[in-house]
């Protein structure tokens, strides 16, 4: 009896294992591939025939980097015709890294299989593909004899695989860098508290800020009531800084936010603009009255 119950366990465990297959194609590489890496598959490019977890795990020597790619896909056709393969399509495809390698890789049918297609030519490459399917009409014998070759794409239906990595929690970087939790990014600090904060120098070729602040034209209205300059010269004396912009204690204790800083800005040299004019003004004014003095001073000399 007790070796009766042996059997059944290990006949059990053996269909349970025949899900995992392991190490289906070993690839390396003394060189560099002329076209890139294709992964020849026995899985048919037939509509809801399979749901693979496809795995390439090893080592690219070129960038001294890990491969740890994760596959996943199924199989579908276009308006449920499954007997017209030129409906025949890959559905959701989806790609995620564990390592740092990770390049273009796309899906085809060639000659009525799967090919996997690494758009990479790195140089001493190496890794193992395994897969996991099951619960579809998968057999074993799909997940035999795949190869892996140098050969350029020449199928048909062929999609790019998207990648899509997800983490939860904290994600620290180097440089005492985060990705926190609630969506906040700090670099070089590890307690942000914006949704980007920086400890150090920020290099742009440039930067666009939303206004949450209306633009100051408002200035140019004639209903606007500009400051006189003895009002502004007035308030100088008193605070010791424009009116409307901080004092440079508020400055050191709150910093600034650009936005508003750049709007009260624009509307200084508006309202700099607005003195010019009143100025230019006053300065024809002025010059008229000084050229009728002149011509009466020459009327009256030459009246003598």
């Amino acid at each position: 009896m007790k070796k009766y119950y042996l059997i059944l366990i290990l006949l059990f465990a053996s269909i349970s294992n025949a899900q995992n297959y392991n190490n289906i194609a070993n690839y390396s590489i003394n060189g560099t591939p002329v076209n890139g890496v294709k992964i020849k598959t026995n899985l048919p490019f037939v509509p809801a025939s399979q749901m693979p977890t496809i795995t390439i795990t090893g080592f690219n020597y070129q960038t001294a980097e890990t491969i740890n790619l994760t596959i996943v896909y199924y199989t579908y056709s276009t308006g449920g015709n499954f007997n017209d393969p030129s409906n025949f399509y890959f559905h959701t495809p989806k790609m995620s890294s564990a390592g740092s390698y990770a390049p273009p890789v796309y899906l085809s049918s060639e000659n009525g299989k799967v090919v996997i297609f690494i758009n990479d030519k790195s140089y001493f490459q190496r890794f193992t593909v395994s897969a996991y399917s099951q619960g579809i009409s998968e057999i074993a014998s799909w997940f035999q004899g795949w190869t892996v070759v140098d050969e350029a794409m020449t199928g048909t239906k062929t999609v790019e695989i998207p990648y899509q990595n997800r983490f939860k929690g904290n994600v620290y970087l180097s440089g005492g860098s985060i990705w926190n939790s609630v969506g906040n990014v700090g670099i070089g600090t590890e307690n942000p508290d914006a949704r980007l904060a920086v400890n150090g120098t920020i290099h742009s070729k440039e930067v666009k800020v939303d206004l949450n602040v209306p633009a100051p034209d408002y200035v140019f209205a004639n209903d606007y009531k500009l400051k006189s300059l003895q009002e502004v010269e007035n308030y100088i004396k008193e605070n010791s800084h424009l009116p409307e912009i901080p004092s440079a204690q508020e400055f050191e204790k709150n910093g600034i936010n650009v936005s508003e800083m750049n709007m009260t800005l624009l509307k200084k040299v508006e309202e700099l603009t607005l003195y010019a004019i009143e100025q230019q003004k006053n300065t024809e004014k002025l010059m008229k009255i000084i050229e009728e003095q002149n011509k009466r001073l020459e009327t009256l000399e030459g009246a003598k």
